[in-house]
Parts: C-alpha cells; structure tokens; sequence
C-alpha cells in the first residue's frame, strides 16, 4: 500500500509538473544561453523557479549551473537549501487544500514557509552583487540539435524516475517506526508517526493529518515538513551532487534553522489573524 500511494503521488501531483520543465531546464543548460548572465540573476532565477516547480529542481539546477561555471561552486549548499522547496501548487492543492482541509488564509503558510528562504536569499545576492566567478567560462555560442533535445527528454526522465525511486523507498521506511511501535511498547505509537513522517514529506503529511492531535499543532508539524524536507530530500540531493564534494551537514543545517523559522512564524501570523 505505500508503495502503492509513492507511486500515484508521484504520477498525479509530481510528473505533470515537472516532467516538461526537467527537459526545458536541461536544453537551457546544454545550449549555452545563459553564459553570459551574471552569477546573481543565475542564483536568483534558480531560486524563483525552485519555488515555483518544486524539488528537486532547485538541487539539480544549481548542481547543473555549478558544474558549467555559472556559479561558485562555494555556494551550492547554501543555494540548494535556499532553493529545494515543494512547488506552489503541491503546497497548495495537495498539502493545505487535501490534507489538511484548509481553505482560506493561504498566504499565513506560504509566507511561513518561502520568507525565511527570501530573506536568506536576499541576503545571499547582497553579499555577492559586487563578486564575480574566478574562472571564466569560454563563450561558445548557441547551439541547438535533436541530440541535444533528446538527451534533454531522457535526463529529464532519469530525474523523474529516480524520485519516484526515492519516493517508494521513503514510503516504505516511513511505515517502519509505526510497525516497532506496535510490537515494542517502549515507544510511543504517536512519537513514532511523527518519526517516521521526516523520514518522506509527500507521504508524512498524511501521516501528521492523521493523528489524532490538536489541528493547530497538525498544521505546524507540516510546516516543519515542507520547510525542512525530509530524510528522502536530503539523500536525493546528496545524489544529486554525488562527486562533487557536497557538504550535507552545512544543507541539514540551513534547512533545519529554515523549518525552525517557519514553524515559529506560523504560529505567530497564525495567533494574530486568526
């Protein structure tokens, strides 16, 4: 059955979105248009669009643009933790609108969710607006061909399917926690949901909604779950810079200080509108 609900997650609320902009965002790259773009509006845009489409977009662009020299390698943790979030509609129609019925005052969790990440963002772009790269990329042109799109299209399904991969995978491990708690009584069954729901977002917010538990506090522990990602993030963007001398602990730090914030700012817009 997890198994089962990974894969029609992915299918119905995940591929639609991405599939087409995995291989938009791989001919952007493999053809050279953005050589001449500053570093900054490079970060920026990989940052706009993680928002908008979702993870790991974020991850795989910055990956991508630091592997071309469009940006500091120096950066990619930063940018990666800054940039990874769920997209907008999944948030909105999957998280707020299915899961946990909500629907209205849409913009209290969305502002807990993308301003401690504008912020860093913002700060990130000043400190660098006056830095450039080391290392000079050689111009070389435009260049579009069939092998180009068709290397795109089978990337753009390699993404796709090693997050229902990692999807499926997560699934299962979720459901390992509830499995011990039933037959060891030295763990308590609530703690051990909510365990096991870090361990997969998509998956550990029906979990959370599951519960039975305040829904104020349901609410705030899938915040913390969309800030913060979950263990399947973490492992599929440390694939994602696999050989490339990520360090994971400065992301799980930064995302773990972002799900903090947002958590906090929930239940403070939270007490004052509602």
């Amino acid at each position: 059955m997890c198994a089962k609900a990974g894969i029609m997650l992915w299918f119905n609320q995940i591929f639609p979105l991405l599939f087409i902009f995995t291989i938009l965002s791989n001919l952007i790259i493999s053809t050279n248009v953005l050589q001449n773009i500053p570093q900054k509006h490079i970060m920026l845009f990989t940052y706009i669009i993680g928002i908008i489409f979702g993870f790991p977009i974020g991850a795989k662009l910055t990956a991508d643009f630091c592997s071309k020299g469009y940006i500091d390698k120096n950066h990619r943790e930063i940018l990666s933790a800054l940039a990874n979030h769920f997209s907008l509609p999944f948030i909105i129609t999957y998280a707020l609108s299915e899961q946990l019925n909500i629907c209205s005052h849409y913009s209290i969790y969305l502002v807990s969710l993308y301003l401690p990440s504008a912020i860093g963002m913002i700060a990130m772009l000043s400190i660098n607006k006056n830095r450039s790269l080391t290392q000079k990329i050689p111009a070389q042109g435009f260049k579009l061909n069939m092998q180009i799109v068709d290397a795109g299209i089978m990337k753009g399904f390699e993404t796709l399917i090693k997050l229902c991969g990692y999807i499926v995978l997560f699934s299962i491990v979720s459901r390992i926690p509830q499995t011990i708690a039933q037959k060891a009584d030295c763990i308590m069954p609530l703690s051990a949901d909510i365990i096991g729901a870090f361990f997969e977002t998509t998956n550990g917010i029906g979990i959370v909604c599951g519960l039975c538990i305040p829904r104020t506090l349901s609410i705030v522990l899938c915040i913390a779950l969309l800030s913060f990602g979950g263990v399947s993030c973490m492992v599929q963007t440390k694939s994602i810079f696999r050989d490339t001398g990520f360090r994971l602990y400065r992301y799980i730090l930064l995302k773990a200080a972002m799900s903090i914030l947002s958590c906090l700012l929930c239940i403070i817009l939270f007490c004052i509108l509602i």
